[in-house]
């Protein structure tokens, strides 16, 4: 194949089931896209969850099967690149997981052409320094998060991230066995209609929390400010906030609002750090997010996004690699050491060219 675009759906079993107030989740989901052109080969992943996009995998097959074969053709530069994803602004608002995709393996693919690192290609320092992620723990039953927690705790991680269910008994249960000397943020996923309901499960919980993500319906700025106010608590943004229209939401910054921001939710790398920009410009803070069970791909695109930074975001998710999934489609699966800490000597990605990735296209396309 000497040029060509296809895709694939790439799933296996996580080493551990994952479970919140949207999902339960015992394998990975992604659509793994490949741009070749001549001996330069482009990789990009999708990670389509309906609770956050509305996406599925089939859309995003159909998206891709209906705009991307002449994607490889039309794009011979960022300024191309970008004018592309401006003028189907549209299509890419519904369809982001499967646009973000096309647009990381095109950035891929012309770092590789022009034989620099995919920082380089877009003017942004490399990548030099080590970087910290946060321990991340679903909404198990008692033991298994005491478990995950004391593991996680054991090789050094101080930064939690703890996902709270329907059942305020059973949270109170697993929070106490939560280490007690971490900095702690609470995920809800979308799980309450009453800030009171809201308010009382966080305070059962008898724990210093500085943030609570996405505790209402997508979008209920009202709620969202009445715990605020209430609980003195900060409230992360996820699925409120997936593309810059939607930051006018948010524009009071007294109530100290913090952005998550996905490259997968958001339609891509160059749209992520602009939706990043642009929240901090408006006084917010910065997570850098990741999905469950997504690849190296994704895991490496958000390090891109955190370069484009102005202030350094509060946490990182993501970076789980074969600590979580079965299997990778990359060699040496990308993922994080002990403390939590991702080695920017050992990855050198400033030396290499594109995401700098070592890909084995038989591990997605076996059936192709």
């Amino acid at each position: 194949m000497n040029s060509g675009i296809r895709w694939a759906r790439f799933s296996n079993p996580l080493r551990f089931k994952f479970k919140h107030a949207s999902a339960n989740r015992a394998e990975s989901s992604s659509i793994i896209v490949e741009l070749v052109s001549g001996s330069c080969r482009g990789y990009g992943e999708a990670c389509p969850r309906p609770y956050v996009t509305g996406e599925t995998e089939a859309s995003v097959i159909a998206c891709l099967e209906q705009n991307g074969k002449d994607w490889l053709y039309s794009i011979s530069s960022i300024d191309a690149l970008r004018e592309r994803l401006q003028a189907e602004k549209e299509l890419v608002d519904r369809n982001p997981a499967a646009y973000a995709a096309l647009e990381m393996a095109s950035l891929d693919l012309l770092g590789q052409k022009q034989g620099c690192s995919v920082e380089s290609l877009l003017g942004l320092p490399s990548l030099a320094e080590n970087i910290k992620y946060s321990a991340v723990v679903g909404d198990g039953s008692p033991l298994k998060t005491r478990l995950q927690s004391l593991i996680y705790r054991a090789v050094g991680f101080t930064d939690f991230k703890v996902k709270i269910g329907r059942d305020i008994n059973r949270d109170k249960l697993r929070f106490r066995s939560l280490p007690s000397n971490i900095r702690l943020r609470v995920d809800a996923n979308n799980l309450f209609s009453m800030v009171e309901d809201c308010s009382n499960h966080l305070k059962a919980l008898d724990r210093d929390i500085w943030a609570v993500e996405e505790p209402f319906k997508a979008g209920d700025v009202d709620s969202q400010s009445e715990l605020v106010q209430a609980m003195k608590v900060r409230v992360i943004l996820d699925e409120s906030l997936l593309r810059k229209e939607q930051l006018a939401l948010y524009e009071d910054s007294s109530f100290k609002w913090i952005a998550n921001i996905r490259v997968s939710k958001s339609g891509g790398i160059l749209r992520s750090i602009d939706l990043a920009r642009a929240a901090q410009a408006q006084g917010m803070d910065v997570i850098l997010g990741a999905h469950v069970g997504e690849t190296s791909i994704l895991s490496r695109a958000a390090l891109t996004v955190g370069q484009a930074l102005v202030d350094p975001p509060l946490a990182r998710e993501g970076a789980f690699g074969r600590i979580l999934v079965t299997r990778d489609i990359c060699n040496p699966s990308l993922r994080f050491g002990i403390g939590g800490m991702w080695s920017a000597a050992r990855w050198k990605f400033s030396e290499k060219s594109g995401l700098g990735l070592s890909i084995q296209p038989e591990a997605i396309f076996c059936d192709k």
